[in-house]
């Protein structure tokens, strides 16, 4: 049996098992091939019922974990027990990356989103985009902190979002945090009952797929008709890329009229999202792209290869979660000796170190120079780089000649009188 429990360990089918067992003179510990299968079957019958944990006892696990392990923050248990206990999660690394980057670029959004088949709970973990590294292989995202809760509701998102807001009061305070997200209910709520008028943005990437699948699914459109909607509102010189005020309602006006039966959603579901939340911050911050949450997807991605796309029992998928950050985390402190997914970008490469004088340094030393690469304020050097690395500074690509405001051969030249 030890043999056969060996091959099924190693992978092997049940007929390779009994191909090899049968020629080394194992024809008397080994009946026929059923046995095989047999011992397979019960094995899993045995995984799988050790599988079955009772939430109850992980939960009790986590709490005990609040105490021992680093990852493990809060959890959340309510008085009368009307819903399990949510876990609120991070690093003190975590913690301190989020204030030196929000003081460093005040442009940083935070972008957040659930995760979900992750296990018996949804993962909601905030998101940024350092621009101080560029991902070799992955991009800019970083996981700031993580909540494990039953449950969508405003109430426990609110308390998340206040544990949050407390952490990183102190050094923040001095301009508004900008936040994104999708369009949940409880999500949206609770972010702008903590956060005090905050720059929300919407995730377009999510607001698209809504609107595809309520014309698709809704209304009777061509496919003609429906990219024209798409394209009316989401495109260079779109609703949700207008100008001003003015033009948002002539193009939404315009939107209406051309779609009746589109109409009455648009107006009612659409029109001020579009506006409050995405039009709006797009001119505000004078972008040249619309918002998407594309950090968080990613870094649910990770989530998801970490635990092999399969469910965790919750102390198992802390652990594993914990253990994506760390070395997230560690991957960005080796870029600046150029190891790691990561390296510095732009002018911050400036800040890489020899690998001699980087082992030769303290612990103490080490954070200093990560602190103070974080805490770079310069994310441009006006230099142009070639392919190899030459660089000179930033020319414009014409050379018009003075005064000249037309690019079209026939246009004329207008200079200004010099007297």
């Amino acid at each position: 049996m030890n043999r056969i429990t060996e091959g099924l360990n190693n992978k092997k089918s049940c007929i390779e098992i009994y191909q090899d067992m049968v020629p080394k003179s194992l024809i008397m510990l080994l009946k026929d091939l059923q046995q095989v299968h047999t011992k397979k079957h019960y094995n899993k019958k045995q995984v799988s019922h050790a599988a079955k944990a009772n939430i109850a006892d992980e939960v009790l696990q986590i709490l005990s974990m609040v105490n021992d392990h680093d990852f493990v923050k809060e959890v959340v248990y309510t008085q009368d027990n009307s819903k399990p206990p949510s876990i609120i999660c991070y690093t003190s690394e975590q913690i301190a990356d989020i204030k030196t980057h929000l003081q460093a670029d005040p442009s940083t959004v935070l972008g957040v989103e659930r995760t979900f088949n992750l296990g018996s709970v949804f993962v909601t973990n905030f998101v940024i985009k350092i621009k101080s590294f560029s991902g070799k292989s992955c991009g800019h995202q970083y996981s700031l902190n993580d909540v494990f809760p039953w449950d969508s509701s405003m109430e426990t998102y609110h308390t998340f979002f206040s544990h949050f807001k407390a952490r990183i009061l102190t050094e923040v305070q001095c301009f508004d945090v900008k936040l994104g997200s999708d369009d949940e209910g409880g999500l949206r709520v609770a972010l702008d009952s903590v956060f005090s008028k905050p720059d929300r943005l919407l995730c377009t990437k999510h607001i698209k797929d809504n609107v595809t699948d309520y014309i698709k699914n809704k209304l009777p459109l061509t496919s003609n008709q429906r990219s024209q909607i798409m394209s009316n509102i989401f495109n260079d010189n779109g609703i949700a890329t207008a100008d001003d005020t003015i033009d948002f309602d002539i193009k939404s006006n315009e939107l209406c009229n051309s779609f009746p039966c589109f109409a009455n959603y648009f107006e009612i579901r659409l029109k001020t999202r579009l506006f409050n939340y995405v039009n709006q911050p797009f001119r505000k911050y004078d972008s040249n792209r619309l918002w998407t949450n594309n950090n968080c997807e990613s870094m649910n991605h990770r989530f998801k290869v970490a635990l092999n796309w399969k469910p965790h029992q919750l102390p198992e998928l802390l652990d594993k979660i914990y253990n994506v950050i760390q070395l997230h985390h560690t991957d960005l402190k080796r870029s600046i000796v150029g190891n790691g997914n990561y390296e510095l970008f732009g002018n911050f490469k400036k800040h890489r170190i020899q690998h001699s004088k980087w082992h030769s340094l303290s612990q103490i030393e080490k954070e200093v120079l990560y602190r103070k690469l974080a805490s770079d304020k310069k994310f441009s050097d006006n230099m142009l780089r070639a392919a190899n690395g030459f660089a000179i500074p930033k020319v414009k690509r014409l050379a018009k000649k003075p005064g000249q405001r037309h690019r079209p051969r026939t246009a004329a030249v207008r200079t200004k009188p010099k007297f």
